[in-house]
């Protein structure tokens, strides 16, 4: 088999793993319409609890207040839990399809990955960049409906003199910058630039004094949404101290209800997770099958042998991120976009890589 079949069958083989993931998708449609009851008996147990802790100490504010904390908890480790693989689940698609060993092996080909991130560090960054936003706007929904729930909850406590000014308007001001932060991340639009500066930057804008206002210009709304974003991560934990040092429930049953309110916000956030990001995912497979049935395939079976290599390149780029599913007991099934880390490490992928590096700037990033 020569190279270019090679690479026809490469192509091919890829083709087949987008189909069965639209299999998958297919089939989560089923599995989320099940789960979505799961989320009842968490939060059927919460109000009972709720309702018992209420009669007994005659305090609905530290109900809310507990709510609200659980919901910044969950806001802080969600994306850890992100990271937990399927389990029990029958999906195909991982991102491991070698031995762990060989994965390990290549690992330690740290020169070879240093050279190719050096020749393609802003190709790779943006690869990186566009899988973090992908993966992030499905949250958008969930965490929405949590806080904007949270900031009820903060005004019926104000309202009813449960909390003092203070600290109702710190809980306004954190969930305001989450909001913010995730209204930011709406808004963007993975592969293009424009998430700091609002719009792409002309050439004019790189030279000169016109160029010196737009960095400036770039530099104020990067500082901005730094501030956001660190602002959506750790301001969160500015008024857990306060919440603990406010709550008088005994010590058995507190964490009984923070737990009971952690599992149901968690599994409301993962179930609209999973309903956006399978309506994010089956577009973007569409995308990708008719990209390498209609545009790639034709045009590697017409090329010529000197332009495989930037063909090749082309295929790898598009490729760098993995289609997965994540699902628990074929429950709550997500659909994410994960680095290829295999791929990014093999020493072919990065010979091609480095030898057809692209000559980028900064501003194409903004």
């Amino acid at each position: 088999m020569n190279e270019k079949q090679e690479f026809i069958t490469r192509i091919e083989n890829q083709i087949q793993v987008e189909e069965e993931y639209t299999k998958m998708l297919e089939d989560g449609k089923h599995r989320l319409s099940r789960s979505k009851y799961l989320i009842l008996i968490p939060l059927t147990l919460f109000v009972i609890v709720a309702v018992i802790s209420n009669m007994k100490y005659q305090n609905p504010g530290q109900i809310l207040m507990i709510w609200i904390e659980g919901s910044f908890y969950l806001y802080m480790f969600y994306f850890f839990l992100m990271m937990i693989p399927s389990v029990g689940s029958d999906a195909k698609i991982n991102i491991f399809d070698k031995k762990f060993l060989v994965y390990v092996q290549e690992f330690l080909r740290l020169a070879n990955i240093l050279r190719t991130v050096r020749k393609n560090r802003l190709t790779l960054v943006e690869f990186f960049w566009n899988s973090f936003l992908i993966n992030t706007k499905p949250l958008v929904k969930g965490f929405t409906i949590l806080y904007l729930i949270d900031l009820l909850c903060a005004v019926v406590m104000k309202f009813f003199d449960m909390i003092d000014w203070m600290m109702f308007l710190l809980l306004v001001v954190q969930i305001g910058v989450i909001l913010i932060f995730y209204s930011r991340i709406t808004a963007a639009k993975p592969g293009t630039p424009g998430f700091f500066v609002g719009k792409p930057l002309s050439e004019k804008e790189n030279t000169g004094i016109a160029g010196v206002k737009a960095w400036l210009y770039v530099g104020i709304f990067c500082l901005f949404t730094c501030l956001i974003i660190v602002g959506a991560m750790f301001f969160p934990g500015m008024t857990l101290g306060q919440f603990l040092s406010d709550i008088t429930l005994v010590p058995g049953e507190y964490p009984f209800l923070l737990v009971l309110i952690l599992i149901t916000q968690g599994l409301i956030l993962r179930y609209f997770q999973g309903v956006e990001s399978r309506k994010l995912m089956n577009s973007l497979n569409e995308h990708h099958l008719s990209v390498l049935k209609d545009d790639l395939l034709p045009r590697v079976s017409q090329a010529h042998p000197e332009d495989l290599t930037d063909l090749k390149r082309e295929f790898l780029l598009f490729i760098m991120n993995k289609l997965l599913v994540q699902e628990f007991f074929y429950r709550f099934p997500a659909y994410v976009l994960m680095p290829n880390l295999l791929l990014a490490l093999d020493p072919v992928a990065q010979e091609i890589l480095v030898k057809t590096g692209e000559d980028k700037h900064l501003k194409y990033m903004l």
